[in-house]
């Protein structure tokens, strides 16, 4: 009778082939690469820079780096992590803006409204109607700035004679010039 195979010990679901466990952890050396600054470069994430405390062994060399860093786009995968990172910064900042510039709106807003209401009560031997109207001239303009409206710093109306064009200067006549311009656009539409 030939003898009986022997019987190979069956492997319960999930369990991990016996073998060789990998020898790197790639997915952390990739993910501090691509997350790193550039003081993480190849060279220093390689054994050659490991201080020699028995830890090289836990860092592949120099050339497996790049070899396995080239295959998988590393650099490319690094600048599309910072441009994610830099795009994520610039909406926290768009949106932190847009708060301040809400918030600076509505402030401006109440102002000018406490100063039309308190109008018919004034006392003006207690609050003069220069008080109530500076107070609404500043809520006009915080409500301005932080809607980012343009402020006109030349009013022609203030413009009596040619002489007061000489006084104003190359930024205020090309503001006087591209009013005038578009006013001209508007009415001929």
């Amino acid at each position: 009778m030939p003898s009986p195979k022997p019987v190979k010990p069956s492997r319960s679901r999930g369990a991990k082939p016996q073998g060789r466990p990998p020898a790197y952890d790639w997915t952390a050396i990739r993910r501090e690469y691509i997350r790193g600054d550039d003081r993480v470069t190849l060279e220093s994430l390689s054994s050659d820079a490991q201080p020699p405390n028995g830890s090289q062994s836990q860092r592949p060399s120099l050339s497996q780096l790049k070899r396995r860093s080239s295959a998988e786009d590393w650099l490319d995968l690094r600048s599309q992590f910072r441009a994610q990172v830099a795009a994520r910064a610039q909406a926290l900042d768009l949106e932190t803006v847009e708060q301040v510039r809400t918030r600076q709106a509505t402030l401006g807003k109440a102002l000018q409204t406490l100063a039309v209401r308190a109008i018919p009560h004034i006392d003006l031997k207690e609050v003069g109607p220069h008080e109530m109207a500076r107070l609404a001239l500043v809520g006009t303009q915080i409500e301005r700035q932080a809607r980012g409206m343009e402020e006109y710093t030349v009013r022609i109306e203030d413009l009596s004679s040619p002489a007061d064009l000489k006084k104003l200067s190359r930024e205020q006549l090309s503001e006087l010039l591209e009013r005038r311009r578009k006013a001209r656009g508007t009415t001929q539409a």
